[in-house]
């Protein structure tokens, strides 16, 4: 389940699609998946 959070993470920060302009959507997204991976890591 980690490596899929890890993927949509980068899918995500890769693809020209963002929600808003400039890199603070992509540092939100990093952030957010990074603790929802350490938690899943956790349990």
């Amino acid at each position: 389940m980690s490596t899929l959070i890890l993927l949509v993470m980068l899918l995500y920060i890769v693809s020209p699609v963002d929600a808003c302009p400039g890199p603070f959507d992509d540092i939100l997204v990093l952030l957010v998946c990074m603790a929802l991976r350490n938690k899943l890591s956790d349990s």
